[in-house]
This record gives structure tokens, sequence and C-alpha cells, in this order.
């Protein structure tokens, strides 16, 4: 019996083992091909996809159609095994349109993105064999999981029918020998879980395992009865445990609770600390403004009277202070804003050439002053034109700037700007303001661009400033994507970097220099002690076509004069103050042998330009031309001297006079502060406008309903009644909804303005008073617009020299006069924005046609609205009045008049195309 027992053990261990290792063979066989199967067929799916994508986008992308993109990707996106599709460009950095699936897997727009384990395909989007974008795709393996499932369960089913069979067979076999004693164990515990009698014992008698089975089975019954008994003892000691534990665990919930109320107590305080912060900079700034206004605006006013020259210079020395002071504010804030998150930057087309020569105009009076010499080394590889934060960067360059002259008492400090990279339309600008100062130690360099640091503790008593200027400068720079960093010995100077990376301006004409054909290739002598002004004053005499010597002192230059007489300089630059001999004593040794027609000398200066050109009188110098040298300046000097005119396209300076611009206009000025008043009516009166003032909101509102004004200025904080409630009143009460109100405050924190236009107020006019931006401001609400003002008029803002000299009535399609007039007057760029218009929509009627036959009138409708806007804008008016009858077409939902207005749409597109190429033709 016990043979019998073991071979039937063995046969069934047998069996159940070749059924399972059949199951796992055929499963894993079945699994391995149906999933290359599947891959391949999902890798093939993913190749053609792409391909085709590649091609079909290439349309809708190249006239960046987002609608149009979206179509397509949605259509593919039918499949459910895809994942996503993305459209991207600049080599894949932005995302420009793109579908994908959510964990629900509905399709929705790109948000992020895809992460798992997906099957990825990418393609250039090319035209011309020149990249535009990318299309990728990513395609889920998540059905091939799903369908493998299914395969295996169905294998798993056909096993187990062939295992049910045989173990059923076993069963009836072994059925006596195996079955009924474990039926009778089987009893015997279910009898003992339901009486819970551990006493009970298998009376049962069996032999070989079965036996041995029974004969455990009671044993374990008796170790059972033995704990089951120790446990009833040890359960009233573990009930008084728990009872205790949750009398602790209460004691816990309400420590909780109490901490929770505190914790929730610390974040209103919090929160109401932070609103307290903001709005006592708020209140800081508007208490200090407004002295600061009358302060400065009253010595600026008394600069323009006659005084002394004592006098003068004392009320230079307080507009300065007022300066720095307002600067110092300015910090503060922008430090406020920058660490509460809510400073923004702008993206404006501006010349970075222009930028950086302004920034050196702000350091001219230190320079003359110190003995610091400012050097600007601009390299010919810097664009023009770029697209970024004029304001922001100028901060960053005024801040580094003006930290090279705090702490550099002589010596020279030097502004360069190289193009490190130029792609994808971006440029990598590399940024340098190096000083021969005092220098920074290498223990607290790290420590510089953290809030409120500075070199150590007797800088601030020393040199002033509150350590905000780097920190705002390392902020801002951050926000453009940019790093900035500093390189540094004590005592022997420092020199600030900053990278960014700003977006080029396209078709920008670069800055050029024709010179004169008599002119180039013509020896020049430069004299200049100061080896980093020597060589970017080659730089830019090469860049011009000249062919530069230098010489570090007069007395050398002298003998360099000598021996050139075979070929002779053309002309000298000539430093004034030089080391040993002077300029001007060199100039007047040089006279002695060479005239001013035979030898022009350039003489630039650190020192006043007044007095310097007092010398240059006596000693006949040709020209006096002050530091920091600008290239164009120097370039328009050489060309004057030789009797040639500048060809250097330059805009026209706007006319900066305002006496009697506003003959008959009556204004209301409402300012409480008596000081303000007065200085805002001595800004105003040479303008022979007519001002009467109110000391509130209140006397103002009162004032408006029993007279008639123009324009009303108006302060914000005022008692008994504000410009926000006066302003209400007047729109809501007085019904006065265009009247022009402009708000004159002292509040300059982020917000203040749109809180002002929300208000009601037309525009914004910061405190302290800048008189050019008032004037600015007023002009726009008084004065008609560029495109409604007569030719005589006198009002219009210059065009270029190119725009006055060429036949503009030939083109037909265009009014380039009042294009130019609402652009500021530079042909180059009104160029630039036709001929990008002329691109964007060179496909156009192409792009609607489909639209139009498929009845889709409301998306039509949008795009003729955008190209009526874009053409108004450029005063093509003939193509404004043609859209805005496609547009009306499609809102009327008249797709047959909507066909006619497409077709003529068309025709003006082509005659404007003609007159743009006409005219960049004829231009350059």
């Amino acid at each position: 019996m016990f043979k019998n027992d073991k071979v039937q053990t063995r046969i069934s261990i047998r069996i159940v083992l070749i059924s399972v290792i059949a199951f796992i063979i055929s499963g894993a066989y079945d699994y391995s091909s149906m999933r290359n199967n599947m891959l391949e067929e999902l890798n093939f799916k993913a190749d053609g996809l792409v391909e085709r994508l590649s091609e079909s986008l290439i349309p809708p992308l190249w006239n960046v159609d987002q609608s149009a993109i979206s179509r397509i990707i949605l259509s593919e996106m039918n499949d459910e095994r895809i994942k996503a599709i993305i459209v991207t460009e600049d080599n894949g950095k932005n995302v420009f349109a793109g579908k994908i699936r959510n964990t629900e897997w509905r399709i929705i727009d790109f948000v992020a993105w895809p992460r798992g384990d997906f099957i990825k395909r990418s393609a250039p989007i090319t035209v011309l064999k020149q990249p535009i974008g990318t299309v990728e795709i990513f395609l889920s393996q998540r059905f091939i999981q799903e369908e493998l499932y299914n395969s295996i369960l169905q294998s798993l089913f056909r096993t187990m029918l062939l295992v049910v069979l045989l173990m059923v067979t076993i069963f009836v076999a072994m059925r006596k020998i195996l079955i009924t004693p474990i039926i009778k164990l089987s009893k015997t515990a279910r009898q003992i879980s339901v009486d819970k009698n551990y006493s009970a014992r298998v009376e049962f008698k069996c032999q070989g395992e079965m036996g041995t089975l029974v004969k455990d089975f009671n044993h374990m019954l008796q170790q059972i009865e033995e704990q089951d008994f120790k446990l009833k003892e040890n359960r009233e000691q573990l009930q008084q445990k728990i009872q205790q534990s949750n009398k602790n665990l209460a004691n816990s919930y309400k420590e909780l609770k109490n901490i929770n109320s505190e914790l929730e107590l610390a974040k209103d305080e919090a929160e109401a600390a932070s609103r307290s912060k903001s709005q006592f900079m708020a209140n800081v700034s508007h208490e200090i403004r407004t002295p600061m206004n009358a302060i400065i605006g009253m010595a600026d006013l008394t600069l323009a009277t006659d005084v002394t020259p004592k006098q003068n210079e004392f009320l230079k020395i307080i507009v300065n202070s007022g300066q720095v002071l307002l600067r110092l504010i300015n910090d503060i804030l922008d430090f406020s804003k920058i660490d509460a998150g809510k400073l923004e930057l702008e993206e404006v087309n501006f010349d970075l050439h222009q930028l950086i020569a302004d920034i050196a105009d702000l350091f001219v009076e230190q320079m003359i002053a110190s003995e610091t010499e400012l050097v600007i080394d601009i390299t010919p590889d810097v664009p023009r034109r770029i697209m970024t934060d004029p304001v922001r960067l100028r901060q960053v360059l005024a801040n580094l700037t003006a930290n090279a002259f705090k702490f550099t008492n002589e010596g020279k400090i030097t502004i360069k700007v190289k193009a490190e990279t130029i792609a994808d339309g971006r440029t990598e600008l590399l940024f340098a303001v190096k000083d021969t100062g005092i220098g920074i130690s290498e223990e607290v360099q790290p420590h510089l661009f953290k809030a409120f640091k500075q070199a150590d503790g007797s800088t601030t008593r020393k040199y002033g400033g509150t350590g905000l200027g780097l920190t705002i400068s390392k902020r801002i720079v951050d926000m453009m994507g940019g790093k900035i960093w500093v390189e540094s010995k004590l005592g022997e100077g420092s020199t600030f970097f900053f990278k960014i990376y700003p977006e080029l301006v396209p078709n920008a004409p670069p800055l050029s220099y024709p010179l004169p054909a008599e002119l180039q290739n013509q020896p020049v002598l430069i004299i200049d002690d100061n080896p980093a002004v020597r060589s970017v004053l080659e730089k830019y005499l090469e860049q011009f076509g000249f062919i530069p010597e230098s010489s570090p002192s007069a007395e050398e230059g002298i003998k360099l004069i000598e021996l050139k007489k075979s070929n002779p300089y053309k002309f000298i630059l000539m430093d004034l103050r030089l080391p040993g001999m002077k300029g001007d004593e060199a100039a007047q040794i040089i006279r002695k042998d060479h005239s001013n027609e035979d030898l022009p000398i350039i003489m630039i200066t650190a020192t006043d330009i007044n007095k310097a050109t007092e010398k240059a009188k006596k000693v006949g110098i040709t020209k006096v031309l002050g530091k920091p040298l600008k290239q164009a300046i120097l370039f328009e000097t050489i060309l004057n001297i030789f009797g040639h005119d500048s060809v250097v396209k330059q805009i026209s300076e706007p006319d900066l006079s305002n006496e009697g611009i506003f003959e008959n206009i009556k204004a209301l000025l409402v300012e409480d502060n008596p000081i303000n008043r007065q200085v805002a009516i001595q800004i105003l009166k040479t303008t022979g406008m007519t001002i009467e003032s109110a000391v509130d909101g209140l006397d103002a509102v009162k004032m408006i309903a029993e007279n008639s004004y123009d324009i009303v200025l108006m302060d914000i904080q005022m008692p008994r009644m504000d410009g926000y409630e006066a302003t209400k009143a007047i729109r809501t009460e007085l019904k006065l909804p265009d009247l022009p109100i402009i708000a004159m405050t002292a509040h300059a924190m982020r917000g203040d303005k749109e809180k002002c236009l929300q208000a009601g107020m037309d525009d914004y006019i910061p405190k302290p008073i800048d008189k050019n931006q008032m004037m600015s401001t007023i002009k726009a609400h008084l004065l008609p617009k560029p495109s409604s003002v007569k030719e005589d008029s006198g009002l219009k803002p210059e065009v270029s020299t190119i725009a006055k000299e060429a036949d503009l009535s030939k083109y037909q399609q265009l009014d380039i006069k009042e294009a130019l007039e609402r652009i500021g007057g530079d042909m180059d760029i009104l160029i630039s924005i036709l001929n990008n218009f002329e691109t964007y929509n060179s496909n156009f009627v192409n792009k609607l046609n489909p639209i139009i036959e498929n009845n889709e009138l409301k998306e039509a409708g949008d795009l003729a609205h955008n190209l009526k806007g874009s053409a108004a804008n450029l005063s093509a008016t003939a193509l404004s009045k043609a859209a805005l009858r496609l547009e009306r077409s499609c809102r009327e939902n008249k797709q047959e008049n909507a066909s006619a207005a497409l077709n003529e749409v068309g025709v003006k597109l082509d005659l404007l195309k003609a007159d743009i190429i006409a005219l960049t033709q004829n231009i350059s």
C-alpha cells in the first residue's frame, strides 16, 4: 500500500510538471511570435505615418496655420495606438502645435512631452531642403499588451483543459488512497473551527505518508490547544493596553488640532504681513516721489533761468543727487517686484548699438569729473537690431557701469560687446564691463550677487549704495535666460560678464559706413596713451576703410608724421590729455609745418568739451569730439571735414520745441500738493495751455460739471476724494466718457498703471514728472494722429532722407508717407515689415479657398479680419478694404459673396507684392 501511495504521488507530480512545462513553452512561443509580429507592424505604421506627416505638414507650418495642423493631426490620431503627434520648430526647441492622449486616452491639446515606453519617430519638415520644423510621433504598445494578454489567456485555457482531464483521471484513481483521509481531516478541522474545541483528535487508521499526516495533524492540534490557553490569558492584558493607547491618541489629536489652529493663524499673519509690505512699499514710493518731484522739477526749471555759474553748479548737484535718490527708490521697488515674482520682461525690436551709446551718455559727467576714461568696444559682428527688453538690458548695463565708476578713482572702464555665435535666428551676446578700480577679493565674490551684500562693511560707508544693483542685475539676466559672473583680483580691477541669447530681427539692414573713393585705403594716425582706446579706434577706422597707425605719445606721433612725408597721413585723431606733451601742445607744433587743409586734426577728450574747444581754437585743431567716442559720430565728422555729406541712414530726431503747441487748450490740473501744482504749471505754461487747478477730486468734479475742459491731469492720492473716485464720477455721473483724463501719481509699483486704466483714465504719468514724457503723453491725446495731419501742418515726424528723395507716388497700393509717419520715419524698418507681411500672406488665397468651400465661414472671417488690420497698419488701404468686404461676407454667412471677395483680395495681394518688390529694389 505504501508503494502504491508513492507511485500515485510521483505520477501526479510528473503529470502536473509536464502540463506546466507545456503551458510555459506554448505560452512563451505564442507570446514571442505575436509580440514580434505586432511590434513589426507598429514600427512599419510609425515609419509610414511620420513620412506622410512630414510632407502634409509643410504648407500649414510654412503659413503658420495652427488650425490646419490640428486638423491633420486629429485625422491621423483616429488610430488609438497613437499616443501623441507634436510639431516643433527651432530644431525641436519650441512646440508649435500638437495633440496628446490623456490618462483616459482622450485626445487633448499638447501640455507636456509623453513619458514612458513608446515607439518614437521624428522627421524634419523641410522646404527647399531647409528645415522649418520637426514632427514627432509617439505610438503606444498598450494595445499590443492587451492583445498578447488575451492570446495568453486562450493558450492558458487550452492547456488548463488538458490539465483538468489528466487530474480528473488521477483523482478517480487516487480517491480511495488520498481523498478519503483528507476529507476526514477536513471535517475534523472544520468542526474544530466552529466549536473552538482544540481537544478533538482525528481517529483514522492509515499507512504511509497519510498516516504520518494524521499523526502530525493531531500533534498540531495539541500545540494549538496550548497556545489558545496562553492567548486567553494575555487577552485581558492586551485590552487594557489598547484602552490606554486610545486615551493617548485622543490627547494627541487634541494637541494636533491646537497646532493646526496655530499654523493657520501664523499663515494668516504671514499673508497679512506680505500685504502690509506691498502697501508699505507703495506708500514709501509715493511719499518719497512726491517731494522728489518738487525738488527735481523746481531745480530743473531754475536751471533754465538766468543764474550765476556757481548757482548753476549747485542746481546741477541738486538734480544729480535727486536722480541718485530716485535710482535708489527704483532699485528698492525693482527688488520688491523681483522678490515677489512680479517682474515681467518685454520683447521689443530695438537698436542695440544705439542703446549702448545712450548708456555711455549717462556717464559723461562722471567721466569728466573723475580721472576715469570710458571706452565703448562693440565688435563688428554684433548685430544692430535684436529682440529683448531694452529697458531691463539698459538697467543691467547701467548698474554695472555705475559700479565700475563708483569703485574706480582713475584709469579706464571698458564696455565691450561681442557676438559669440549667431544661429537659428538667435545670437549669443557676451557683455563685459571692465574697470581698473579697487578689485574684489576672492572671499567675497561668491556673495556679490546676493541682496544687500557689498564687498565689506566699509563699502557702504565709503562708496554708498544698498547692494541691490548686482542682485537686480542677476535676476534680470536670469529671466532673460542668460548668466552673469565676475572675474577680479584685489587691487587690479574687476570685470563683470553676462551672456544673453536674444532673437535677431529678420531682414534688419546692417549698419554700413560707405567711404568715398578718394578716402579709401588712406593712412591715418591715432595718438592716444590708452591702449584700449587705440585698439577700438583702429577697429573703427579699419571698418570705415582707412589704414590706421597708432602712437602712445605726442612726441612719437610727431616723429611718425615727419617720417610719412612721401605718403602723408590723411588726418590725425589725437587725445587731448597725453603723458608728457599734451594734445594741444602737439597740435601747435604740427601746425607749424602742416595747415588745417593739408592735415586735419580731430581732438578727442574726456574733459569738459567747452574748455577743450577753447584750447582747440587757439592751436588750430579742426574738430573736437567728446569721449566715449561713437563710431557713427566719428564717421560723420570725418566726412564733414573732407566736404562730404554723411550717408549713414539715421532717423531724424523729433522736434522737441513745445512752445505754443497747446494754444486754445483748456486743462484742469487736480493736485493737492501746492509744490507739485507749481511744477506742473511751470512745465506746461510755455505751451500756451490755459490751466486751472483743483486741490482734490471733489473740487475737480464740481469744476468739470460747471466748466468745459479739453483734458484733465489727475493726481491719485488726495484728501476727501481720490483720483479713482473722481474719475468714476466724471465718467458715470457727469456722463463724460471721452474727456481725456491722465493720471499723475507717485505710485510706481507694479499694477498701478493698470489700476488707473481700469478706473477709466486714459493714460499715466509717473512722478517725478519727466518733461518729455509728459509732453509726449499729452500730445498723444490732444494733437491729431499722424494719419490725419495735413502735410503742411508741420506736426508730422520727419522721415528718412531716402524717403524724401524717392518718388513715393508711383506705388499705388501703399501710402508710404503715412506708413513712415506711423513707425517713426525709418524706411529700412518699413521695408523689413512689408517683406515680412508679404511672406506671411503669400499663401493667403490658397489657404482660404478650401475653408470657404467647406463653408467654414467663421474661421475664414477671423483670418480676413487679421489681414484687414495688418494691411491698415501698413497703409495698404485697397487691400484692407477688400479684406473688410471678405470679412463681412463671411460674417453674414454668404458663401458666394465670400468667394468673390477672396478673388478680389488675391488681386490686391499680387499688386501689393509688386509694389513691395519695386520699393525694396529702388531703396536698396
